[in-house]
């Protein structure tokens, strides 16, 4: 007994009050990932600091900034996992960790070194590199050049430095940090980007049925016939707006009641029995009570249905016929009292022999009847006697 109205109204009402989308909060990110990039860069910063030849530092200051790089990993693994998901926490890391990286490399090295010109090609390639793979693949050859311009110039002057050649996995890890750093914020602007997408999607999807569900409402609620919802077991469970004009009750007060308790007693067995019909539909003529106690004739359709749960229900549209009925029960008086009236009305009809001296009249039978008797008996007639002027003349000369 699908209905699309009736379906759709008693559905929606069940829906709560339309409140705005709202992003969810993203994925916690991998927590190892980020810890294992910040201990890579602690370990070769560290090794930079302590053992580079051409550092500027004194042996204090190199152990003080150990240390610092050693609470700041400890600090990464303490953080929680909020502060973490946090749409700000990569780039704070990124903007840390290249101030910390521009700091050790401008103390533990020449100032004007090439490592600072290769350091900052990395971070542009980090941020123009369409993905990860594309920015390790540039990142690893640019290292690698790097690496071979040094070994070469070291091997010519005849004594290797190992603090140069410390700077390719230095600037390799960094590399990696940066790369996967860039990559993380991308995939969360293509997350948050889908994620927007499709609650732009939805809220129009929404919007769209909010306004279906008015202008169906609009419908049920302004159309002359009742619409309701029943359930197997004959109880409102949908009621239109319009029940309040016509039957005088609210639709809040009918749900959860029976229908059939409104029904007239001697039309309840013929209802029941349209209800409970095998072919689940029917079309009833009925009584049925009014709020101010009244009886009011209704004539309904039904048809059933079942939900996708599997719940038998019913959608029933009436509409309230008590003065067709009135009219109907008029004309058919009138015509009662027309059929008397002809039952009850005689003519006279053929060919009537009567006597030419004493006017009586003769009947089939044979017999001989006065004219008064005769018509009398024939006719809706009655007689009253009198004497006609030549008749008054003719026997009653002198009066």
């Amino acid at each position: 007994m699908t209905d699309p109205v009736s379906v759709s109204a008693s559905a929606m009402d069940a829906m709560p009050s339309s409140a705005p989308l709202r992003l969810a909060a993203p994925a916690n990110p991998n927590r190892a990932q980020f810890v294992l990039l910040q201990t890579l860069v602690t370990v070769v910063l560290s090794y930079q600091v302590l053992f580079s030849e051409e550092t500027r530092l004194p042996l204090e200051s190199k152990e003080a900034i150990t240390l610092g790089l050693l609470l700041a990993l400890a600090s990464v693994m303490l953080i929680p996992a909020r502060v973490m998901a946090a749409k700000w926490f990569v780039g704070a890391l990124v903007v840390a960790d290249t101030a910390l990286t521009t700091g050790i490399i401008y103390w533990s090295t020449d100032t004007f070194t090439d490592l600072y010109l290769i350091y900052f090609l990395i971070i542009l390639i980090a941020a123009v590199t369409p993905s990860l793979n594309h920015h390790i693949v540039l990142s690893v050859i640019l290292c690698v050049a790097y690496g071979v311009i040094q070994y070469w110039g070291e091997w010519h002057v005849g004594a290797i430095s190992e603090s140069r050649l410390l700077r390719i996995p230095v600037l390799l890890i960094m590399a990696i940090f940066y790369g996967v750093s860039v990559d993380t914020v991308r995939k969360e602007r293509r997350k948050k980007a889908g994620l927007i997408e499709t609650i732009t999607t939805l809220e129009q999807a929404q919007a769209a049925l909010r306004e279906s569900r008015e202008r169906y409402r609009t419908l049920v609620d302004n159309m002359h016939d009742l619409l309701c919802e029943l359930d197997q077991d004959g109880r409102y469970l949908y009621v239109s707006g319009n029940y309040a004009d016509v039957l005088g009750y609210q639709p809040d007060a009918l749900l959860g009641r029976t229908a059939f308790e409104f029904v007239h007693p001697d039309d309840l067995a013929g209802v029941v029995d349209i209800f409970t019909s095998p072919s689940g539909r029917g079309q009833a003529v009925f009584r049925y009570r009014h709020q101010s106690g009244e009886w009011r004739w209704m004539e309904s359709t039904g048809k059933a249905y079942t939900t996708a749960d599997g719940e038998l229900r019913g959608v029933v549209i009436s509409r309230d016929i008590t003065e067709r009925k009135q009219r109907e029960e008029e004309r058919e008086n009138h015509i009662l009292l027309l059929q008397h009236a002809v039952d009850n009305i005689k003519v006279l009809r053929g060919l009537l022999p009567i006597c030419a001296h004493c006017k009586k009249i003769r009947d089939d039978q044979g017999q001989w009847h006065a004219v008064e008797t005769y018509v009398q008996e024939r006719a809706d007639v009655d007689f009253s006697h009198g004497i006609c002027p030549d008749c008054l003349n003719r026997h009653y000369p002198h009066v």
